[in-house]
């Protein structure tokens, strides 16, 4: 039984078609079918339910699943521990966009602490997606808010790191804020909904399409005026800072992108995302130290 089967056997259950796994993995079909042919060989079992040309994962195929991923995890990691004592230490972090441009500098600089020509690696992704790269050894980290706690794998370890707070945010030369020196500028309820606001479709942390509010703001309550619908923050930070749309951002974005935050004194809605790492308990001592310094 190779590793490499393996890896494959997961691509393949994943997607349960051989021609998707092959697309994704840059191979052909046929090389997967003979892969998945050693694979059930080796163990003497099948693993798929075949109707057709149709695939199904069958009860030993899940069971291998989790096997199979701990399996690739554990060697991945072993090939990246020794590779790093040649070329330095690389730590490979998935986390949702939104999220990084806070955390992959404090991760940078604790893991620069640790070596000083350590890398890290950072992979937007969704938090179920982050969480599944965790558990195939995609990553060695993954950053999440405890709204995924249900959904965080048994042997993974857990550790809180604080939270983030949505805040209004406005550009310096924004109507509602210009010539205003007070920080935060404080404002009302009915103030505030007098002027168009930027905002996603879908929940910057996990991804879903939840419409309008998705950032967290309780449209139901205070319906905003939405004037730009648009899902890439980047895109969103953007159109801010030119100083015609507020928009509904996590806290520490506001001082990246120079916005000012904007205090709604009447409002009685707050939201609030607390953030967790997730690594792999059986993972390697330098990532529990790293976490200690972050």
């Amino acid at each position: 039984m190779e590793i490499e089967d393996l890896e494959k056997f997961l691509v393949i259950a994943a997607t349960e078609n051989l021609q998707r796994a092959a697309d994704r993995l840059d191979t052909t079909a046929g090389g997967l079918s003979k892969s998945l042919r050693r694979l059930e060989t080796a163990l003497d079992t099948r693993l798929f339910d075949r109707v057709g040309k149709q695939i199904s994962v069958n009860d030993a195929g899940l069971r291998l699943q989790q096997r199979a991923a701990e399996i690739v995890a554990m060697a991945k990691q072993t090939r990246a521990e020794f590779a790093g004592l040649a070329r330095g230490l690389e730590c490979r972090v998935a986390a949702p966009a939104v999220l990084q441009l806070e955390w992959a500098r404090r991760i940078q600089k604790a893991l620069v602490r640790q070596q000083a020509d350590a890398r890290l690696s950072m992979t937007s992704a969704y938090e179920a997606l982050a969480l599944k790269m965790l558990v195939r050894g995609e990553v060695d980290l993954a950053l999440v808010t405890d709204a995924m706690a249900a959904q965080i794998p048994g042997g993974m370890s857990v550790r809180a790191i604080g939270s983030t707070t949505m805040r209004v945010a406005a550009a310096p030369m924004h109507p509602l804020v210009s010539g205003r020196k007070e920080r935060p500028v404080e404002v009302t309820t009915d103030r505030i909904l007098q002027y168009p606001f930027a905002a996603p479709r879908i929940s910057p942390f996990c991804g879903e399409e939840r419409g309008i509010g998705s950032d967290g703001w309780r449209e139901d309550a205070l319906p905003r005026r939405v004037s730009v619908v648009v899902n890439d923050y980047g895109v969103l930070c953007s159109l801010v800072m030119e100083g015609q749309l507020l928009a509904y951002l996590p806290e520490h974005l506001l001082g990246e992108i120079g916005a000012v935050r904007v205090k709604v004194v009447d409002c009685p809605y707050q939201c609030t995302e607390n953030l967790l790492f997730v690594w792999r308990g059986d993972s390697a001592g330098w990532l529990d130290s790293l976490l200690q310094d972050i």
